[in-house]
């Protein structure tokens, strides 16, 4: 009778399988980038204010090919690591790329202590790159996410693009990061112009 009920209950791991690749589909593009809406993955457009009190808009994506690292105050040795890291990758970027960081749990109007915390963990990193405060235009992409800190890429076009890199992982953002600076490079770009109008 037992080994009946097993078999019968023997169905659930394959139908829960399905289930998680389905959930991991909505996430990551045929590609491995994490989506936001479909074809394309465009990152959300945003205006925000930086940990220094700077207005940033989407527009700083424009004509670079960027690396966001989306961190947290609450993990600040973890990113307080993973920023120096980056850190030291951002000495070998060429112009047309950058790096971005992301308080993914820090928000514009969150208490003063908490933002003071964040700017002494962006300020242990010896290179200064933008550090973003999330608002309500971020949360289509936030959600998404499943653990901090994780690397995503966003091409010139402010479409996320390549694999998302997830936790302190510096040999894997620089792969990434260099591999698709050459897919995006203008030799590359004036290519595929090339083959879109053959095709």
């Amino acid at each position: 009778m037992m080994t009946a009920i097993r078999h019968k209950k023997l169905w659930i791991l394959p139908v829960l399988t399905l289930l998680l690749l389905a959930a991991d589909a909505l996430f990551l593009g045929r590609d491995g980038a994490i989506h936001v809406d479909g074809a394309g993955g465009p990152f959300p457009a945003f205006r925000t204010e930086s940990l220094n009190g700077r207005t940033v808009t989407d527009e700083i994506f424009a004509g670079k090919t960027t690396a966001v690292c989306v961190w947290t105050v609450r993990d600040a040795e973890i990113s307080r690591a993973a920023l120096n890291h980056l850190a030291a990758i951002a000495e070998e970027l060429p112009e047309n790329a950058q790096f971005i960081g992301l308080v993914g749990d820090l928000k514009i109007e969150d208490d003063p202590e908490k933002r003071l915390t964040a700017k002494a963990i962006a300020a242990d990193c010896p290179a200064i790159f933008p550090q973003l405060l999330p608002n309500d235009d971020f949360m289509p992409f936030l959600t998404r996410l499943r653990s901090a800190p994780t690397v995503v890429f966003i091409d010139s076009a402010g479409r996320l693009v390549g694999q998302p890199v997830v936790g302190d992982e510096p040999e894997l953002v620089r792969k990434e990061f260099f591999r698709l600076m050459k897919k995006d490079s203008p030799r590359n770009l004036a290519l595929r112009k090339i083959q879109k109008a053959l095709l």
